[in-house]
């Protein structure tokens, strides 16, 4: 894949290329060197055993004939595959889904990475259970979310008449977990086992990518090919000028080392926008920590000439699709005025593959230049902590007044801010560095996302600030540990909402909604304990308009 820069992001490019020919990073990644990152005993020995993506293309071209044979039967015997799991096991199936599209003859993909009770509904109500085959994805087997909606389908397909209803099941996870044991106990119709060395948010090239993307009808033998010949480009004896990943690496590890420009921006055509919320996840999640934190901003509405604050340093990825006409007109604006810009090219989508793996070493090499341990996670336990003990309450038939309050505020601002003055409050509360997150906990309708949206652009006009913007359960497991790991530069806007119609979930006390606001609450209490300035706004039904309410304060 070719990459060029302007003639600023070169200079930082170079900067960051001489720190990591310092850390010897090349000889010392390939490695599964520890040193090149952490020195501590507990990171010694925990970062190599998070390494095994680096040549995963040919662990599962090695298993691509199982995968295939699999595929075809669920084309043979499916009308629908719904993908029930969170994260990095949820997120590369999604960018294979919006990227390549149903291919005919194939059972159309649905992502559910969520515990919203409208969104579930929504799902159930496009599918006949009894046609449908569902995939439990999750590397630890015990996520709260897939597990629910594991709970909630099986009831469903037992109620279409199923004779076996594990059947219409699959799982992927890792050796061992309790997830390969429910398999088991339910016969389920397959069970892939992935490598336990992967982390879920390094996954994307695994089975947990390539086995949705093969009952999509990709054309996954070609995905995995490309990213290995590319991959030779990043490895230790290819020429410096043609190893992207690296450079990608160095440029984001020196723009915030050296620049203070934390702000990475991805500019990306409609056709690869969902790239931009995977790759989100694994610079979030991976920078976000020890005070630290690249924080990357996808999805932004782009316009020329916007006056962007000088936090910001942009990588353009270029597909060169009719909308890609419109963002390259953005990137060259931006080249014309002077901010930091790389572009990488793509020659086609089946380079996606090779994409994955060019952003994973970039992110293991900023990691380095940021002296972090890009592998680990250690804020996201928190808010899952949290809501646990949220939904114990829940379990013994105590509802916490605080999870439908109209207004929430964390203590060090809780004098301060009111929702007759929301916005001129919110507004107040920001300083020099800071991004803001709005992070709404709802069923993205499209009356509700362009209310959402609308509130986005009006917060980033008016303030100039980076916004992210995140649909909750989905960014615990993204954004959330840069939220609480980072220097503290966030200012935080929940928005949960009484669902239109709630889902129980068999085998427990509580609903699908009052799960998903328990999660909003925990996330809530959680940056509230790092000390973070946190809204959170509780709405009624109809909830689109209770956010353009909010939104024309603002």
């Amino acid at each position: 894949m070719n990459t060029h820069a302007t003639p600023l992001a070169e200079g930082i490019i170079r900067e960051g290329e001489i720190k990591l020919e310092g850390l010897e990073f090349n000889t010392k990644f390939w490695a599964k060197d520890p040193t090149l990152w952490k020195h501590d005993k507990d990171h010694m020995e925990f970062i190599p055993k998070f390494l095994g993506w680096q040549k995963v293309y040919d662990w599962t071209l090695e298993r691509l004939e199982d995968v295939l044979a699999f595929a075809g039967d669920v084309k043979q015997n499916f009308k629908h595959c719904v993908i029930m799991g969170m994260g990095g096991s949820s997120l590369a199936p999604e960018v294979f889904r919006s990227v390549f599209g149903r291919q005919e003859g194939c059972p159309e993909v649905i992502v559910l990475d969520t515990t919203n009770a409208d969104w579930v509904a929504a799902a159930r109500a496009r599918i006949n259970p009894a046609e449908t085959l569902f995939i439990f994805a999750s590397k630890s087997g015990g996520t709260v979310e897939p597990s629910s909606q594991f709970a909630y389908f099986m009831d469903e397909v037992k109620k279409a008449g199923v004779k076996e209803p594990g059947k219409n099941f699959a799982a992927i996870t890792d050796p061992g977990t309790g997830l390969e044991e429910l398999a088991k106990k339910h016969h389920f119709r397959k069970t892939f086992l992935n490598p336990a060395d992967i982390g879920g948010r390094f996954s994307a090239l695994s089975l947990f990518g390539i086995v949705p993307a093969a009952i999509m009808g990709v054309d996954v033998k070609k995905i995995l090919t490309i990213a290995k010949e590319q991959a030779a480009t990043f490895a230790p004896e290819a020429p410096a000028k043609d190893n992207a990943a690296v450079k990608l690496g160095a440029f984001m590890g020196a723009c915030n080392v050296n620049h203070s420009k934390d702000k990475l921006t991805l500019l990306t055509p409609s056709d690869f926008a969902t790239f931009g919320l995977w790759a989100e996840q694994l610079v979030a999640e991976s920078t976000g920590k020890e005070g630290k934190g690249v924080v990357p901003v996808a999805g932004e509405t782009l316009h020329k000439n916007f006056d962007y604050r000088d936090d910001r340093f942009f990588v353009y990825l270029s597909t060169g699709s009719e909308d890609d006409k419109r963002v390259s007109a953005v990137a060259k604006d931006l080249a014309e005025r002077g901010y930091p810009l790389m572009t990488i090219e793509m020659p086609n989508h089946y380079y996606l593959g090779a994409m994955f793996l060019l952003w994973e070493i970039a992110t293991a090499a900023a990691g380095a230049i940021l002296a972090i341990d890009p592998f680990d996670q250690p804020n996201v336990q928190e808010a899952k902590t949290l809501a646990k003990n949220i939904l114990t309450e829940l379990s013994e038939g105590k509802i916490p007044a605080e999870i439908n309050a109209p207004l929430l505020v964390s203590k060090d601002i809780a004098d301060e801010v009111k929702l007759s003055t929301l916005a001129q409050d919110f507004y107040s509360l920001l300083e020099s560095n800071d991004y803001v997150a709005v992070l709404p906990y709802m069923y993205p309708s499209k009356e509700v996302d362009e209310a959402l949206l609308g509130l986005r652009d009006k917060i980033m006009a008016r303030t100039k600030r980076a916004v992210m913007f995140g649909y909750g359960p989905r960014y615990l497991h993204s954004t959330g540990q840069l939220h609480k790991g980072d220097g503290n530069n966030g200012v935080f806007l929940i928005l949960s909402a009484d669902p239109q119609n709630d889902v129980k979930i068999p085998g427990q006390n509580y609903t699908f909604g009052q799960l998903c606001n328990a999660q909003a609450l925990g996330d809530f209490q959680a940056l509230e304990s790092k000390g973070r300035r946190v809204i959170k706004v509780h709405l009624a039904q109809p909830v689109a308009e209770g956010i353009k309410k909010i939104s024309d304060q603002f």
